[in-house]
């Protein structure tokens, strides 16, 4: 099969496991991957850029991106790009109602294919206008209100009967997900699958944790709790340093990552007198980010919902679990389904249910850690792009 990957990501650094994962399915043939050239680098995922991209086992395609926004290509370069590679499936990593997948499906039609063209789902808040936000927040939200209503009003519900006739299908984060595409109005064949992880990395980086990192500065009876992300307020990251004070002085928190919260942090663990229990490093390649995560005693995902925005996967819980380390999250979005376990599962901003979850993980056997990295594999990166392969036989004779 000649395949054509449409991804934004697809020059950084932390996506080159996700290409190599689809040039190495047997069924695909030829690989062809286009990205935005104006996507630019990322805080956290374009940690080891000082390391050239090398293609292995396909072609990275640069496409201009459009004036609107630097996640979306230009049409025309789209188009050019997809006639010249031929391919006999397009899979856009993008959401489904976003121009990125509409945009493929017309480039499809407009190169003389007909072949199938399907997406991947993270989408779970409701795209409708959000009236009761409005009534509830008044004039000052009303800039962000209409330009959330135009949106709806014209991409999502008034271009959809065009992604009726030229998106085939599509995989999704979860239940959540699907129910977001069917609100508007689209029966489109749908796939639950989680977002495919490098999960044989962080295997073998369990294997081989000996020691802490040295960049811990931490002895071998204190216990560590890992947060890895952006230093964002939808995290959560503060509510981990308020359950370092009931946790005691024996737990050190260690944060992986950056963001406009860092100052903050700092001033919050002076202020809760903890500052002798942080650790806050900077994003790192995915490579010494495994041997930090298998390093550590709990991995937690803290994160708060907002108004547009909620969990939508948690791809650093699938990389800890397939590391067999413990895992707990706040009950935003799709964290309590990912984690799978109620007890590791806490109310947002519930500082005495964070201890309560801290607990619990320290206490799992080894058999419960086990079964961790049997739920990881279904994130597992070849997982990921069989559930693509599938679909596309699904799908033959359709479009």
């Amino acid at each position: 099969m000649r395949l054509f990957l449409l991804f934004h990501d697809a020059a950084l650094p932390h996506s080159r496991y996700l290409l190599e994962g689809f040039a190495a399915n047997s069924r695909v043939a030829h690989l062809t991957v286009a990205y935005p050239e104006g996507r630019g680098a990322d805080l956290i995922f374009s940690a080891g850029a000082d390391c050239a991209q090398v293609a292995s086992g396909y072609r990275l395609v640069g496409l201009k991106s459009s004036r609107l926004r630097e996640k979306w290509v230009r049409f025309r370069a789209l188009v050019a790009a997809v006639r010249e590679a031929r391919p006999d499936y397009v899979i856009v990593l993008d959401e489904g109602l976003y121009p990125n997948t509409l945009m493929a499906g017309a480039a499809v039609r407009l190169a003389g294919l007909n072949v199938p063209v399907v997406f991947y789902g993270f989408e779970n808040i409701s795209q409708t206008p959000p009236w009761a936000w409005l009534k509830a927040e008044g004039i000052r939200v009303l800039v962000p209100f209409l330009r959330k209503t135009v949106r709806y009003l014209l991409l999502d519900k008034g271009l959809q009967f065009l992604r009726k006739q030229l998106v085939a299908g599509g995989l999704v984060s979860y239940v959540a997900c699907e129910d977001m595409i069917r609100q508007a109005g689209w029966n489109v064949p749908l796939k639950e699958q989680w977002w495919g992880v490098d999960t044989g990395l962080f295997k073998q980086a369990a294997l081989r944790a000996q020691e802490r990192p040295v960049a811990w500065h931490v002895n071998s009876t204190q216990r560590v709790i890992g947060f890895v992300g952006r230093f964002v307020p939808e995290k959560g990251v503060i509510d981990l340093l308020q359950a370092l004070g009931p946790l005691g002085s024996d737990y050190v928190l260690v944060c992986i990552g950056g963001g406009p919260q860092e100052i903050e942090l700092r001033e919050q663990a002076q202020t809760l007198g903890v500052a002798k229990q942080l650790r806050i490093l900077p994003p790192m390649p995915a490579s010494e980010l495994a041997e930090h995560i298998a390093a550590m005693d709990v991995l937690a995902l803290p994160s708060h919902s907002e108004q547009f925005w909620k969990e939508q996967y948690g791809r650093v819980l699938v990389e800890a679990m397939a590391a067999g380390v413990p895992v707990i999250g706040s009950n935003s979005g799709a964290i309590p389904y990912v984690i799978g376990d109620s007890r590791c599962v806490f109310v947002e901003g519930d500082i005495a249910g964070i201890c309560k979850a801290v607990n619990v993980a320290e206490g799992l056997t080894a058999t419960e850690r086990e079964e961790l990295q049997s739920r990881a594999s279904r994130g597992d990166i070849s997982t990921f792009v069989q559930a693509y392969i599938n679909l596309y036989d699904e799908l033959q004779g359709t479009c």
